[in-house]
């Protein structure tokens, strides 16, 4: 069943802006070599993080949403999580504004 998710992952702060689009373009293309389709693509950029990571206090956030599976899911986070350049990621089952509860 094919069901859609907002996958969220935070790069590292001193990543230049084509570094920064070619980790962009890699989570995408994974999802896209998984059997998913992304939807939409969120550039939130540099923010100041709730705690340290890895010594770090900011990071750049993305938010991908997409479609996909379960397994490919987990396969998108193992691949997110290798990479050295992403200090985080998360994915969850996307929630439409007008479904949630206020």
């Amino acid at each position: 069943m094919v069901t859609k998710y907002e996958t969220t992952f935070i790069l590292e702060p001193g990543l230049d802006e084509a570094r920064v689009n070619d980790e962009i373009e890699r989570a995408s293309q994974w999802i896209k070599d998984l059997g998913g389709e992304v939807i939409e693509v969120q550039r939130w950029g540099k923010r100041r993080l709730a705690y340290e990571i890895g010594k770090k206090r900011d990071g750049i956030y993305t938010l991908i949403v997409h479609q996909g599976e379960g397994p490919q899911i987990k396969e998108l986070e193992r691949r997110l999580r290798l990479n050295e350049s992403v200090m985080r990621a998360l994915s969850v089952v996307h929630v439409p504004p007008e479904l949630s509860e206020p």
